[in-house]
């Protein structure tokens, strides 16, 4: 499988010039991972040890390094490919870490982190089987989108240093309301930090039918304006 690199420059800082490889057995990066990037670079001071869960590339670990947020980096994902090629674009932008295979926090026992990001996929299954998004990748979330970051904050405490927090993202074509409430479970301050709303893609759009149904079952959220399907990405900090 031969790469393809292709140039990101982050809201944050745009003068920032981050090179990254991929290739198409790798998730894109979406709007996701820069809301991420700029939320959590607006939002922090410098920290020691930033933990990027569901790298892919590495775009969000190695962002906020470059950003000079992180001194060290960690990134892990389920697949093997992404990792070895977060490890390459690890290397390429000179940034100090390392990217591991790890489904969730498997592979991290006794490893505790100032800096958690999860960029794990967080979308109703019906509506990422219906997108380009996930096309040669999995996405194992659920029918409301939440199983991977309910597994991710009931566990995240147990790797997070004494002040450390949490970074997460609440995407409305999932169960917003339920990642808000566990998030509450396990985190005595959950704050929201920044609100981002996008037009709906048009390979999405057209499946307006089962979007409605799967939006009167309280599974997803969105609205409609200028003729047109708004979804929001809500970035979350907790600790």
């Amino acid at each position: 499988m031969s790469y393809k690199k292709f140039e990101y420059r982050p809201k944050y800082n745009d003068n920032t010039k981050i090179i990254l490889q991929t290739n198409d057995n790798v998730f894109t990066p979406t709007a996701t991972s820069d809301f991420l990037i700029t939320a959590v670079a607006s939002n922090i001071k410098k920290v020691d040890k930033l933990l990027d869960l569901g790298c892919g590339n590495g775009i969000v670990g190695i962002s906020l390094s470059r950003l000079n947020k992180a001194k060290r980096i960690y990134c892990s994902d389920i697949s093997s490919e992404a990792v070895k090629i977060a490890n390459l674009n690890i290397k390429l932008n000179n940034c100090e870490g390392k990217a591991i295979e790890s489904n969730i926090f498997s592979n991290w026992s006794g490893r505790k982190f100032d800096i958690i990001v999860d960029d794990i996929s967080g979308i109703s299954e019906e509506v990422a089987g219906l997108s380009e998004w996930f096309k040669n990748v999995p996405c194992d979330s659920g029918l409301d989108g939440t199983a991977n970051i309910e597994k991710v904050l009931n566990e995240a405490r147990n790797f997070l240093t004494e002040n450390g927090k949490i970074f997460f993202p609440a995407i409305s074509l999932s169960n917003i309301n339920k990642i808000h409430e566990i998030a509450l479970k396990n985190f005595q301050n959950v704050k929201r930090i920044s609100h981002n709303e996008w037009f709906l893609p048009e390979d999405l759009s057209k499946n307006f039918a089962k979007l409605e149904r799967l939006k009167k079952d309280g599974l997803i959220d969105y609205c409609k304006k200028f003729g047109k399907l708004i979804c929001w990405t809500d970035i979350y900090s907790a600790n």
